[in-house]
């Protein structure tokens, strides 16, 4: 297998398996670009991504530019003499520029089975969604948002217990498996595959607006949000003026008016069927089991929550 020198951008934890897979692995990463610090506790400290965290870790030349559109920046990267320049969860859009860099070009790992779920909340929209598989995605970049042509898929299932932290971290590390099978392909100079435009769907960003429960919706479609929602931003409703987010619930076959509290456990009617908690967070509390909560906290049987 050819020797490829590697320029590898990211930000988020989703991107730091490939990363050190890539360090660890026969290739040259020459660089790791990632997004600038950011100020935490009030300005005190300096919060370092996780990708910035594990190329210092691996004391791996560390570069994090506000952007990449300028002049100097576009000679450091040419200066570098990359074969391939691999983009996960990085934050920052490509100028077109930059694109006919490297030798073989620029790759992205999107968590979603392409054409389907482009843009910035794949894990997410497919579990609002109901899909029952999702996966990842290699793809050669392109001036599109997520249209370029497809490398190489790998297919799973999601689980109905999964969360969103549950599906990325499985995502996360698959996807860092399946850059040996990458390079590989770029071996053998593999024509890749056109995405079917016809069949794309976009994963809009996901707004805390949407997070607040709304109890005529199923039970199954409130179960899947709480599951998408957890760890961020959290899906909830409010009580005696207070936000009240559920980490964890299931299903239940019994039905009363939307929002209703149906026992002394919390179970909760929806438009159709219930859930019932099984994790919970009260506003400025710690989460904890309905259980837990309830020896310190009452929400009467028949109350209809908002």
């Amino acid at each position: 297998m050819k020797n490829y020198r590697i320029v590898f951008m990211g930000t988020a934890k989703f991107a730091v398996p490939t990363l050190e897979k890539l360090i660890k692995s026969e290739h040259s990463v020459l660089s790791v670009y990632s997004s600038p610090s950011k100020k935490a506790n009030r300005g005190m400290n300096l919060t370092h991504s996780p990708v910035s965290q594990t190329a210092t870790k691996f004391k791996i030349d560390l570069h994090t530019p506000d952007n990449l559109k300028s002049s100097d920046e576009l000679n450091r990267l040419k200066e570098l003499l990359p074969d391939i320049i691999v983009v996960i969860a990085y934050g920052l859009i490509l100028p077109p520029e930059i694109l006919t860099i490297p030798k073989f070009g620029c790759f992205n790992l999107h968590a979603s089975l392409l054409p389907k779920w482009r843009g910035a909340a794949p894990i997410q929209r497919a579990m609002i969604n109901g899909d029952k598989k999702t996966g990842i995605s290699i793809i050669k970049i392109d001036e599109g948002l997520d249209t370029g042509d497809i490398v190489l898929k790998k297919e799973i299932d999601i689980g109905d217990n999964d969360t969103q932290i549950d599906l990325e971290n499985k995502l996360s590390k698959i996807g860092a498996e399946c850059f040996t099978n990458f390079f590989n392909l770029l071996d053998k100079n593999e024509i890749y595959e056109k995405q079917d435009n016809s069949k794309s769907t976009y994963a809009k960003k996901i707004l805390k607006s949407e997070s607040k429960l709304n109890w005529n919706n199923s039970a199954s479609t409130i179960v899947r949000e709480i599951n998408a929602f957890n760890p961020k931003p959290g899906a909830w409703f409010e009580y005696e003026n207070k936000r009240i987010k559920i980490w964890r619930a299931k299903l239940d076959v019994q039905d009363g008016k939307p929002g209703e509290v149906l026992d002394s456990n919390l179970k909760i009617a929806c438009g159709k069927n219930s859930i019932q908690i099984i994790e919970i967070q009260k506003e400025g509390k710690q989460s904890c089991s309905v259980e837990e909560y309830l020896r310190g906290n009452k929400i009467t049987k028949g109350t209809i929550l908002q």
